[in-house]
């Protein structure tokens, strides 16, 4: 029964066990259905709110990108930010938009560039899983940078120390235009040299922004429009590898401050290389904003990643780089006027003190100063130095002028010489249309040859013992600021000696000379007041200066460097100072009162000295300066000027002129004429034009000493060139307005007779007070055979009028184009005349009347003189013949 029982409430309890089953799974069976619904729910929601954030998504892309595009364009105008497959890299429009603060690393899938700043930052650190991926965002940030910029805002330098080429994209560029982007460096020295300079560099904006009171380079370039002064981009690859102790802490000062001075680096750092053991370099890399290559993208701080640009094309670089060089061909420096230099004219001629001073230029708003003075601190002299056509004669004339302007020339004398055949310097000095002159100019040397300059240097050197006998009579003073004011006070004399080097650079006497008193001169002028300017393209490779460099460059403190080549920029400031191969622009100058230190470099823009400016203030000055005498001008090359020499000097009776000394003094060289056997003049060599010019100068300096008017007789041998006839006729019409007494006879008459209806007049006593001009007896026919009724030929005749003339006041001035030829028509001892004149002649005919050790090398308008009686032949300068619209202004100047 209870076994009945135990089985019905089991089987109870299975029948409640399986309602339960049943009803659980239905339970079940409900949840997932509802659990698929949900999910089925949840996707389709999800569907849909992904669609609507994708649609968002699209729509604020499709809003942002222009945004993004005209940003980056803002940023980096131009070509900095154009991706290098784009057709604009091959027009002109966009080269040299403008300085571009950022810069294009890559662009976002979508195309969107994305630009990072750069050259208002220190720089970067550029690292990569590859190195040749670095190196190519370096080179592409290079050329983009390059290429958006003005003509000469910024330069760029590189140390590629493993020599992977990659500036050789701009090698195009570098040739045209080193000063834009120099050729890379390989090597620490090299390094050093290039962060040396920007040291300088960084120190001098430095200061300049301190003194405006600007924290950044940019705000002083608005401040000073400064285009000479660009920024600065340096790029290292590799970096620590080839940096030494001395490069890195270069690099770790600039790096500091960068960013606030223009200056930029670009710095590929290879985490395999190590550099040398003192050399953290670390230090430099935190003071850089990480950019970091990896797998083709590019990730910069706070920008999205971007992909890596690919590599320029070698064509498109060197197309853009000619483009580059063709502007910078056109860039224009600002320049400054001359007259903004000059003071009030109410200043003009103050009376000079302790020294003499001039404004060459403006250092941004400061006018750049040249002070030449004896002491505290001594800067007596100046060095100028420059490439050609880079501004150093616009430079040496606004040096000569401003000092003109401020002082008379009473208080300063100025010696100006040019040995490069230019002609800067004949404005000057009188001219045929211009009868003003600069009144402080004492001697021009417009074609100045070595001969005058060594005469210009013996003269300064006499002109030094002068004057330390002034001193001496006032009490042995030091210096010339110590006399006092007054007439026995001698005015300061300038010096220029433009191309100075000529004088030194041939291997003889004269260069040992010259080399000695220029060195004596620079070291005594000090005290003399006398200050001397040397100005140069080059100096390299003269012998004579490099054994006396330090003795002569030592005296001259004052250093002005245009424009040149490193190695020039050291030899005309101070070894290791190349700041003048860092100037870009025509005009630009370093100027350096310490000789030559780097610290002390200053630069400056020399103003413009424009002709007509400079016209105007030479005629303003000559007017003011009254009755002043004109300079003693030299030119190389050309006869002495016979009307010139009139008005300067008078004629002494009996002493004939032969032409002008090589020398400072305006006094012709004169002959001695007397009544006495061996008087005349025997003119010898090649050169119509030079001895009818000879002849000139004799016979009319003779007609102008005379006391009674001699007669002239005027045999012409000679089949004359149009311009010879015209002097020839000038001759004699001025001889005749002189009251004289001429008779002329040509070739194509015959001359024989005359010569002996001459000899007959000398032997009956009736030849006194007459002159023979004999111009080409070597062109008389038949003057060695018998003449038709004579037993003896005219050269006879012609023997006995030369050599016993004198004694009967007749007097022979003659021609002849060799010494041979006039040795046969007169003999041996060509009739006793002592006084011969060399034209271009063979040197052994002038070695056979003056010496065996005399040198003559014969040039246009120039002549050896020798009269037997002084130790050494003179060279001189003959006179030029006179032309017909001469003839009355001749004829004034020997009457006055």
């Amino acid at each position: 029964m209870l076994e009945a029982r135990i089985r019905g409430l089991q089987h109870a309890l299975g029948q409640l066990l399986e309602n339960a089953r049943r009803l659980t799974h239905g339970e079940h069976q409900r949840a997932v259905q509802l659990h698929r619904h949900m999910q089925e729910q949840t996707a389709i929601a999800r569907r849909e709110s992904r669609a609507l954030v994708d649609a968002k998504t699209a729509e604020a892309m499709s809003e942002a990108e222009p945004k993004a595009r005209l940003l980056a364009d803002r940023l980096a105008p131009g070509l900095a930010s154009i991706p290098p497959n784009d057709a604009r890299w091959r027009s002109r429009q966009l080269v040299g938009a403008g300085v571009p603060a950022y810069v294009r690393v890559g662009e976002l899938d979508a195309g969107t560039p994305v630009v990072a700043p750069l050259l208002r930052t220190n720089g970067w650190k550029v690292t990569a899983s590859r190195n040749e991926s670095a190196r190519l965002l370096l080179q592409s940030v290079a050329l983009r940078l390059i290429a958006a910029a003005e003509p000469f805002r910024l330069r760029i330098d590189a140390f590629d120390p493993r020599l992977t080429g990659m500036m050789g994209l701009l090698g195009h560029l570098t040739t045209k235009y080193p000063q834009l982007v120099p050729r890379a460096t390989h090597t620490a020295e090299q390094l050093h040299t290039v962060l040396s300079g920007l040291v300088d560099v960084s120190s001098l904006r430095a200061s300049r922004q301190a003194q405006l009171g600007h924290e950044r380079f940019e705000d002083l370039l608005k401040e000073t429009s400064q285009v000479t002064d660009p920024y600065r981009l340096v790029i290292l690859f590799d970096y620590p590898f080839g940096i030494d102790t001395l490069a890195q802490r270069d690099l770790l000062r600039l790096a500091a401050t960068a960013g606030k001075r223009g200056i930029c680096f670009l710095v590929h750092y290879d985490a395999s290389t190590s550099g040398e053991l003192d050399v953290d370099s670390k230090q430099l890399l935190e003071l850089l904003d990480p950019v970091v290559v990896s797998n083709g993208r590019v990730e910069v701080a706070q920008l999205p990643p971007a992909k890596l640009d690919p590599p320029f094309d070698a064509t498109v670089a060197t197309g853009i780089c000619d483009v580059i060089a063709e502007q910078a061909e056109l860039a224009v420096l600002p320049t400054i006027d001359f007259e903004r230099t000059l003071p009030d004219r109410s200043t003009w001629w103050r009376p000079v003190k302790d020294e003499i001073g001039t404004v060459i230029g403006y250092d941004d708003r400061t006018p750049a100063l040249v002070r030449l003075r004896s002491g505290n601190p001594a800067l007596p002299h100046v060095l100028v130095g420059g490439a050609v056509g880079q501004g150093k004669s616009n430079l040496l004339l606004v040096l000569i002028h401003g000092l003109a302007a401020r002082y008379a020339p009473k208080d300063l004398e100025m010696y100006l010489l040019d040995f490069k055949h230019g002609v800067e310097f004949s404005a000057l000095g009188p001219g045929p249309e211009r009868p003003h002159w600069l009144p402080q100019v004492r001697v021009l040397g417009v074609h100045s040859d070595r001969a005058f300059g060594l005469a210009v240097l013996r003269h300064l050197s006499d002109e030094l013992a002068r004057r330390s006998e002034i001193f001496k009579a006032h009490g042995n003073v030091a210096d010339i600021a110590e006399l006092p004011p007054g007439p026995e006070r001698p005015p300061r004399i300038l010096v220029v000696l433009d191309e100075f080097q000529v004088l030194l650079e041939d291997d003889d006497e004269l260069a040992d000379e010259a080399a000695k008193l220029l060195e004596r001169l620079v070291r005594l002028g000090r005290a003399y007041g006398v200050h001397v300017v040397l100005a140069t393209q080059t100096i390299e490779g003269v012998k004579r200066l490099s054994t006396r460099r330090d003795s002569i460059f030592g005296q001259v403190p004052y250093r002005i460097a245009l424009k040149t080549t490193p190695a020039d920029s050291q030899a005309i400031l101070r070894s290791g100072n190349t700041a003048a191969a860092e100037l870009q622009f025509r005009g630009e100058a370093v100027l350096n009162a310490n000789f030559g230190s780097p610290d002390d470099n200053q630069h400056v823009l020399v103003s413009f000295a424009d002709k007509p400016v400079l016209d105007s203030l030479r005629r303003e000055l000559w007017e003011t300066a009254g009755d002043v005498r004109p300079p003693r001008v030299f030119h190389l090359a050309e006869p002495a000027r016979l009307t010139d020499t009139a008005a300067a000097v008078r004629s002494e009776t009996g002493r004939p002129w032969t032409g002008l000394p090589i020398a400072v003094t305006e006094e012709p060289v004169q002959i001695e004429v007397r009544p006495e056997p061996g008087a005349g003049v025997l003119v010898l060599g090649d050169g119509p034009v030079d001895a009818l010019g000879v002849l000139t100068g004799l016979a009319v300096s003779t007609a102008a000493a005379a006391v009674e008017r001699p007669r002239f007789v005027f045999i012409d041998g000679t089949n004359s060139a149009p311009a010879v006839a015209e002097g020839k006729d000038a001759l004699v019409q001025v001889l005749r307005q002189l009251g004289c007494e001429v008779e002329t006879v040509d070739k194509h008459d015959d001359i024989a007779p005359r010569l002996f209806v001459l000899r007959d007049a000398l032997r009956a006593g009736q030849a006194g007070n007459t002159y023979l001009l004999g111009f080409g007896f070597h062109g008389v026919p038949r003057m060695q055979v018998h003449a038709e009724g004579f037993f003896e030929s005219p050269a006879n005749a012609l023997q006995e009028i030369v050599r016993d003339g004198p004694a009967q006041g007749l007097i022979t001035f003659g021609w002849w184009n060799r010494l041979h030829v006039c040795t046969e028509q007169l003999g041996y001892g060509r009739a006793n005349v002592a006084t011969h004149l060399f034209l271009r002649h063979p040197q052994d005919g002038v070695r056979a009347v003056a010496g065996p050790l005399v040198r003559w090398a014969s040039e246009p308008h120039r002549a050896l003189l020798w009269d037997g009686l002084h130790p050494e032949a003179q060279v001189v300068v003959p006179f030029a013949a006179l032309r017909s619209d001469e003839v009355e202004r001749a004829v004034e100047l020997v009457r006055r």
